[in-house]
């Protein structure tokens, strides 16, 4: 019921549009803000009000969006129809229901909507919000073995500071959507707070959304691919696996797999292994109390000084350094 009013509120054609109807062109809201001789702007604060860091609003049909990029997050619903977009040099067609994410410095450009289009621009200046943090991976998650998998399936995507999650069977979220949309439309008493506090639930819900996305690939990627066997094997064994034993465990010849392991992960075993042993050191420097050569022992370096020196050059600090900061 909600949707369908704020359809009905924005579907007639505003001034604005008309005049972009008439004309196929754009028509700048922010004249000011654009770079003087600069094809591509970089919109600025100066649309927010003072005390509302968030603003709703339609994006204005019947001609093209320029090129352009933000100091701000935006989010882009598409609540009807589709959109045709450009996000940092690739194509994409947001349909109805899917929430494009755009982080601070994303370079962005759209064409002309249709009269039965309706996609709504959501700006957010607070801090606190940014697209790498609902993005972030829990601990138990976190891994070169998961790394591996999200950029050999998401590719470039996995790393890029956009995301596209698709709420059609996300009901909860949608309605968080809504609901912001509602008090932004009514402007009434409380209504921005009301906003704010909506927006911290969506993006909580955003996140949960993106996690089990990310888990279902991540469980369905895990189940034939011998290089995720491997990196596995790494990470449960790092302080005393060899390269002999784990081609022995695997069943491949020791040089077939050294080569291999460098084609798919463009390091080499000894590389990973290193790796995995700093980064088990580091969390053992920050969560217990055990002497610093015990730990270098416990991880898997044969020395106190070969410890101190890989950990220098993977963190930039001393173990005792870092130990003393997380105190």
């Amino acid at each position: 019921m909600l949707k369908e009013q704020i359809i009905q509120h924005f579907s007639p054609v505003d001034d604005w549009e008309e005049k972009q109807r008439q004309t196929g062109r754009f028509i700048e809201e922010f004249a000011e803000e654009r770079e003087l001789g600069q094809p591509r702007f970089k919109i600025q604060n100066h649309l927010f009000h003072e005390n509302h860091p968030i603003v709703i609003r339609k994006h204005r049909r019947f001609a093209p969006y320029p090129l352009h990029s933000h100091h701000f997050l935006e989010f882009n619903y598409m609540l009807q129809g589709t959109s045709k977009q450009v996000v940092n040099g690739k194509e994409i067609t947001l349909k109805e229901n899917q929430l494009l994410l755009l982080d601070t410095d994303s370079q962005h450009e759209l064409a002309a909507l249709g009269e039965a289009d309706l996609l709504l621009n959501f700006l957010f200046r607070t801090k606190d919000l940014k697209l790498s943090s609902l993005k972030r991976t829990d601990a138990e998650s976190a891994g070169m073995t998961y790394d591996f998998i999200m950029n050999a399936i998401l590719g470039p995507n996995y790393h890029e500071n956009y995301l596209i999650l698709d709420l059609t069977k996300e009901v909860e979220a949608r309605m968080t959507l809504e609901q912001m949309i509602s008090e932004s439309i009514n402007a009434r008493r409380l209504g921005q707070e009301i906003t704010e506090s909506l927006s911290q639930v969506l993006f909580l819900q955003l996140s949960r959304i993106y996690q089990s996305q990310v888990a279902a690939i991540y469980k369905d990627a895990t189940q034939d691919d011998v290089m995720v066997k491997i990196l596995q094997r790494i990470e449960e064994s790092s302080a005393t696996l060899t390269l002999n034993q784990l081609a022995k465990d695997i069943g491949y010849n020791r040089n077939y797999l050294s080569n291999l392991i460098k084609k798919r992960t463009q390091s080499t075993f000894k590389e990973l292994v290193t790796k995995e042993r700093l980064k088990n050191a580091q969390q053992l420097l920050i969560a217990t109390t055990l002497p610093i050569e015990e730990i270098s022992q416990y991880t898997g370096f044969s020395s106190k000084t070969q410890f101190y020196k890989k950990f220098r050059e993977q963190y930039g600090q001393t173990p005792k350094e870092l130990r003393d900061q997380a105190q």
